[in-house]
């Protein structure tokens, strides 16, 4: 078959456009492949460290920031339990003096319990009564009754009326009532102290930790006490100290 002059043009000018896109496709992009990567103009650079540096300043900032926010709650917190300590502190002392005021009130107008049946006679063993023999006396109330029988525990007893207008009972002015009571210092519990430790000594009314610890490092140094002139020459004791707590040591 011979093809005329143009037809053969077109094919080979077919064939030359197959073969420029053969080569393209299948031998150019491997060329492309082997060349090196363009490298970030200066300018970019610049602009790339600048802002991995406003990256770093902006977590470090937060880091920051954070720390301050969480020192920050801690405060408000140690300061907010704080305010609770003190303000639960202050409504328990309003409430144990509005207890006092209301049980000396209720006891005054004879308002509560037996106390205005009571005889004005009435005499009460003070080692022997209990809360609800003490409410009988006019003037004192439930709260007050246990606070005498709670001290009469603490001291072991007591052997004089007298030490109802101690310090830990001035409050509640029982010195006017005290033709009432009778106490028998045979009725109270002694120290032994030439056996009790310092704990034991520093839970009576009558002892300081700081004359506990005295006694008992005189006890270590003699091994044995054998009366009150032993303890008159600690400096920690007084002459007034050694009055009020007489009556409770037992030197065997």
């Amino acid at each position: 078959m011979i093809l005329a002059k143009e037809q053969r043009r077109a094919a080979v000018l077919l064939f030359s456009v197959a073969l420029v896109a053969w080569f393209i496709v299948a031998v150019w992009p491997s060329r492309q492949k082997d060349l090196p990567e363009p490298q970030p103009s200066p300018q970019k650079r610049s602009w790339e460290a600048r802002k991995d540096s406003m990256r770093r300043a902006d977590s470090l900032r937060y880091a920051q920031w954070a720390a301050e926010r969480e020192q920050r709650y801690d405060s408000f917190r140690v300061a907010d339990s704080l305010r609770r300590a003190e303000w639960k502190t202050e409504r328990q002392q309003k409430w144990d003096s509005i207890r006092v005021a209301d049980s000396l009130w209720r006891d005054s107008v004879g308002w509560k319990y037996a106390a205005r049946h009571a005889k004005k006679d009435t005499v009460l063993d003070l080692n022997h009564c209990d809360t609800a023999d003490l409410q009988y006396i006019r003037g004192i109330g439930r709260y007050t009754a246990m606070q005498i029988v709670r001290y009469r525990e603490r001291l072991g007893g007591f052997y004089s009326p007298v030490q109802l207008t101690d310090e830990a009972l001035r409050k509640y002015r029982l010195d006017t009532l005290l033709h009432h009571f009778t106490a028998d210092p045979k009725d109270i519990t002694p120290l032994r102290i030439n056996s009790c430790d310092i704990s034991t000594l520093q839970r009576h009314p009558y002892v300081r930790y700081e004359q506990a610890k005295a006694i008992y490092n005189l006890r270590r140094k003699q091994l044995r006490l054998t009366s009150l002139d032993d303890l008159r020459a600690l400096p920690e004791l007084s002459d007034s100290a050694l009055h009020h707590l007489a009556p409770y040591l037992l030197f065997e």
